[in-house]
């Protein structure tokens, strides 16, 4: 364990059962779930890279995950509610009948703020490495995806369809499934517990848990994002609270471990250790870390953060 750690733990007993996962009406005629078209996915040069992965990922490792002979990469476009969304797919280099445990993860930001970038895809690649299939959506509307982005109102489906992509492909065992956001994707992990979508547990890094804390903080951005959300027009801080977990901690019914940087600008540790509080209360079982003076994506200690990770879900593999 990194000394730079600080630890809270609580391990409780879960109650209850999750309900089946919610479904949306779709377009007529169209199905939810297939893979209408899937390519490598494209790495480009090391000295091209977003300066955030070239502060955080060396050129050895960019080179390796770019290079992989232990997994493959796709960038695939699937069927949601009748809409063609972009996501990535990051599995194991097949190895026979097995099959793997999935992971859904949920990117942070919205439109071309925080999508999925070749760094995403380089801790996809370490996933997989340690025998996970990941799924990950860029939501409607982004990345030349179909429909429009509503950060936490239909685009929940683009989530919740992953796990049909998942169905139909032969290598992935969905009795296995698990979750995994990052800042808005942490409200949308939450956000599908709150429907229902069954997972063995899940994992938040720097998730947005109150997103009228978080728009007092930086009302610009809130401003952006709610002009994204139809129900926003029509029912104003409703709308915001429908999507902020600190107002239903109840409704999270799957083990959860909260990541958090000591240093996040973006959502101070204070409100997830708030959080933290009400699911103790609450007798939930999870597990909170939080790491001195990282940052909102615990990019400084990024190796930690898997592991920590990886072995959380594996505690849970059926």
């Amino acid at each position: 364990m990194l000394r730079d750690a600080v630890v809270c733990l609580c391990t409780l007993a879960l109650v209850g059962a999750l309900a089946a996962a919610r479904g949306q009406p779709v377009e007529r005629g169209s199905a939810n779930g297939p893979i209408l078209s899937q390519k490598p996915c494209a790495f480009g040069l090391y000295e091209e890279q977003p300066a955030f992965t070239r502060r955080f990922y060396s050129k050895e490792e960019y080179d390796s995950a770019k290079s992989s002979a232990d997994t493959e990469c796709f960038r695939i476009t699937y069927r949601s509610d009748g809409l063609r969304v972009v996501g990535f797919l990051v599995k194991p280099q097949a190895n026979g009948a097995r099959r793997y445990p999935v992971i859904i993860y949920n990117r942070g930001g919205f439109l071309d703020r925080g999508k999925i970038d070749t760094w995403n895809l380089i801790d996809f690649e370490r996933l997989s490495e340690e025998g996970f299939v990941v799924l990950a959506s860029q939501y409607r509307g982004n990345d030349g995806g179909e429909g429009r982005d509503e950060v936490g109102g239909g685009d929940l489906d683009d989530v919740v369809n992953l796990l049909q992509v998942a169905e139909m492909l032969p290598y992935a065992d969905t009795k296995n499934v698990f979750m995994y956001g990052l800042s808005r994707g942490g409200m949308m992990t939450f956000l599908a517990m709150k429907q229902g979508l069954r997972v063995n547990a899940a994992a938040v890094v720097g998730a947005v848990y109150d997103i009228e804390a978080f728009g007092r903080r930086a009302p610009g951005i809130l401003g952006e994002a709610t002009a994204l959300m139809p129900d926003y027009r029509s029912h104003g801080l409703s709308a915001l609270k429908e999507r902020s977990a600190i107002n239903w901690p109840e409704k999270i019914d799957a083990p959860l471990l909260m990541l958090h940087g000591g240093d996040d600008d973006e959502v101070p540790a204070t409100e997830a250790l708030a959080f933290a509080t009400k699911l103790s209360m609450l007798k939930k079982t999870y597990e909170f870390v939080i790491y001195a003076n990282d940052v909102h994506e615990v990019e400084n200690n990024r190796r930690d953060r898997d592991a920590r990770i990886i072995s959380w879900f594996r505690r849970y593999i059926r």
